[in-house]
């Protein structure tokens, strides 16, 4: 088994087992080459803000030690803009992103951000769901997004060593998804006046137009509604979304942060006429972009797999890498590419279905696209340093305090190196509300896992009550010494429907509890795993 990614700055791209660690570090900066891997402290990209990031030094040590040159940092709008009317910051977060970038700088290592990312579990969030609907139509919203990359911009302009930042397609495409899911006439005409649709449709064509683009007749603009998925009429939507995301948000974003560029949509769509695939539709509006130098995309193994196999060779995947990345560059003028995600394995559920790498195939595509990815790429940037549990519990160290919690009989504590816990007396308690939605469960899920980090304060063990959703609750015997404990409860008890869940702990003497996890997927990015340990490729 093969162990540790080395990027080595693209020539060649290798395995730590058979080139030493970081011995090419310098040749990405001599080259302009941007190694990069995205950082989520102790948690996930949904609450790594609030989570404990004591280990961020040792962890950003690591990665310059095996050739990454840069970290990758997303910062959430409704994480740092908790307040959208009027504006309203978590100044917590702010402090914690310059602690960040300032300790990367110390490291002579750059700064990717992703601005705008959509998750978070902010509990302060003003909008957490509905904020990215009303950013394209709503002033106010609109306005406050402006503001939120202006301070962005204002916060972290002091810093040399980020290098750039970003706005990804993915963030903004709820338009699409509510286009693609309304399922009335009703919905859909509502839909074309919240989403702005309607009001750029008038702004392109005439009405007679639209009656001929939709092969009907409308009596006013009132009544044009988002086009059917089923209709090749819904290449109108697509063709809105690529102008909204590029003279809606990329350019005014980019006139308050200079240098900014966007992760264009790369996959082409299909258009449908009923059930049958009738055409396709290009994002290729979106790669040039004013005042840009490098277009930004996306990659894994699955796109422009050749095979139709499940599982496709290491050639196989070389093969569509230079296929897809051929194609960008020219759909992109000739730009030069960025891959801000790059995942050369992937186990999301969204595709799991798609082609894929098996782990004996892995390395040999390192290896072999390392000319490839110089040839058509100024750098990427791998989605995952370490893979993660996807845990939607806010604040799980305790690092601020009992913010997001319920508690009695707790306090917080300090840990040495920077870490905290909750000291829990006999008989106290701490819950926490969730959304169920955000464990990102993949289908067919049977249980949920919870970790919990736990020391008996006295030298007898103690007893710890744990309880989730509608399961009967579970105990646990915690040692004087620190244990990572796990217990697993049924799915059906907490991914039943409703939008929340509660997760208590109760205490049956005097216990330190610390970096709870409440989780029903993993993500994996074969470089380091949950631990900490080299990952398997």
């Amino acid at each position: 088994m093969v162990q540790g990614l080395l990027p080595l700055c693209l020539a060649p791209l290798v395995w730590s087992t058979l080139v030493p660690a970081g011995s090419n570090a310098a040749a990405a900066t001599q080259h302009g080459e941007t190694i990069a891997a995205e950082y989520f402290g102790s948690g996930s990209p949904i609450n790594m803000w609030n989570t404990d990031l004591s280990g961020a030094r040792s962890a950003f040590t690591t990665m310059k030690a095996e050739g990454f040159n840069a970290v990758g940092l997303v910062v959430p709008w409704g994480g740092f803009q908790t307040g959208v009317v009027p504006p309203r910051y978590d100044n917590v977060a702010f402090a914690r992103l310059d602690q960040l970038i300032r300790l990367a700088g110390s490291l002579h290592m750059g700064v990717i951000l992703r601005l705008g990312y959509e998750f978070d579990n902010n509990p302060s969030d003003q909008m957490p769901s509905s904020r990215f609907e009303a950013v394209f139509s709503n002033s106010a919203v609109y306005h406050a997004w402006l503001d939120y990359i202006s301070k962005v911009h204002q916060n972290v302009a002091s810093f040399s060593n980020v290098e750039h930042a970003y706005i990804s397609w993915e963030d903004y495409w709820t338009p699409i998804y509510d286009a693609t899911s309304a399922s009335t006439l009703a919905d859909r005409q509502s839909l074309a006046e919240l989403s702005g649709y309607r009001t750029w449709l008038r702004s392109t064509y005439s009405l007679k137009q639209v009656d001929f683009l939709y092969s009907t007749k409308f009596k006013s603009w009132t009544s044009v509604p988002t086009p059917p998925r089923t209709s090749p009429s819904f290449a109108l939507m697509y063709r809105y979304e690529d102008w909204a995301l590029v003279h809606r948000l990329f350019e005014p974003a980019a006139a308050r942060f200079p240098g900014l560029t966007m992760e264009s949509r790369v996959d082409i769509d299909p258009i449908y006429t009923g059930t049958k695939v009738t055409g396709s539709f290009s994002h290729a509006d979106t790669f040039d972009l004013p005042g840009t130098h490098f277009t930004g995309m996306y990659y894994s193994p699955y796109m422009g797999d050749p095979s139709s196999n499940p599982q496709e060779t290491s050639t196989q995947a070389v093969a569509a890498l230079k296929s897809t990345l051929s194609s960008m560059r020219r759909r992109a003028r000739g730009q030069p590419l960025f891959i801000y995600e790059y995942e050369f394995v992937s186990n999301s559920p969204a595709v799991a279905n798609d082609p894929a790498l098996p782990p004996d195939q892995v390395p040999s595509f390192i290896q072999q696209s390392a000319s490839v990815l110089r040839r058509y790429t100024v750098g990427y940037a791998l989605w995952t340093f370490q893979d993660f549990n996807l845990s939607p519990i806010y604040n799980p160290s305790f690092t601020l305090g009992t913010s997001g919690w319920q508690v009695t009989g707790a306090q917080p504590t300090s840990l040495p190196g920077g870490s905290a816990a909750l000291a829990m007396a006999a008989g106290g308690t701490a819950a926490e509300d969730f959304s169920a939605g955000d464990l990102n469960a993949p289908p067919g899920t049977r249980q949920v896992t919870i970790n919990v980090e736990a020391r008996a304060t006295d030298s007898s063990p103690v007893s710890i009550s744990v309880g989730l959703g509608g399961a009967p609750p579970q105990t646990l015997t915690a040692s004087p010494e620190w244990q990572t404990y796990q217990l697993q409860f049924p799915a059906s008890a907490v991914l039943n429907g409703s939008s929340i869940d509660p997760l208590t702990i109760d205490a049956g003497g005097a216990v330190d509890v610390t970096n709870v996890q409440v989780y029903a997927f993993t993500q994996v990015g074969d470089v380091l795993s949950v631990s900490g340990a080299p990952g398997v490729a």
